[in-house]
């Protein structure tokens, strides 16, 4: 595993990204008033730091991933499927904000 470095100097990295996946970066990244460069370090962190959730949400939901034998990438399509399927299940889309209305 590579050492951590000791300072916050930046790699310049590039990468060939089809216009329409330019495209819609960039109306991501605009959204939220973020350079291309901020929104794709930011998605990057947040996928590998768990969102900066509290570790221990993010060390559970590791050794599940690590239990059910998946990638970084793959776990968090799988995650996207169980939302899916509580959505179906209890309400449909925006849910948890209808309940929290109706109190």
């Amino acid at each position: 595993m590579p050492k951590t470095p000791l300072t916050d100097e930046k790699a310049i990295v590039s990468f060939r990204l089809s216009f329409r996946i330019t495209d819609w970066l960039k109306g991501a990244a605009a959204a939220r008033g973020w350079s291309m460069n901020e929104y794709v370090a930011r998605v990057l962190d947040g996928l590998r730091d768990w969102w900066f959730l509290p570790k221990m949400i993010a060390d559970v939901l590791e050794a599940d991933r690590k239990a059910m034998g998946m990638d970084e990438y793959d776990y968090i399509g799988h995650l996207l499927a169980t939302r899916y399927n509580e959505i179906r299940d209890r309400g449909g889309p925006g849910f948890e904000k209808k309940a929290k209305s109706h109190r």
